[in-house]
């Protein structure tokens, strides 16, 4: 298979776990927009950009699965938006993280045959 072909089969595997990533970040700590990516890239090194970030935040909002709030950064003291969680987000979440485990457990015993 060419590189070309890989290249965008990983493009696809990351934009179909970008919002769960990005509800677990948001589920671990209130974050603001650059937290999340900087926490999501720390840990999975996967890259997110704000342009990638933010229709994914505005898509949880509309469906009522997170909201924002203004506080300010007491490092810089600089307002910032911070989301977090709703109790729909968290169900939801939760809901995704028992799909996502029977998901990578099938996977796995698929490709140990």
């Amino acid at each position: 298979m060419s590189q070309d072909f890989i290249q965008k089969w990983n493009i696809q595997l990351k934009k179909g776990v970008l919002l769960y990533l990005v509800m677990t970040a948001i589920s671990k700590k209130n974050s603001y927009g650059g937290e999340i990516i900087a926490n999501i890239k720390a840990t999975t090194g996967i890259v997110i950009t704000e342009g990638t970030l933010y229709p994914i935040l505005k898509k949880l909002k509309e469906e009522y699965c997170v909201l924002s709030k203004w506080m300010v950064d007491e490092e810089n003291d600089s307002a910032k938006k911070y989301y977090y969680l709703t109790g729909k987000g968290n169900g939801l979440l939760t809901e995704m993280n028992e799909k996502w485990k029977a998901l990578n457990i099938s996977v796995e015993q698929f490709i140990k045959l």
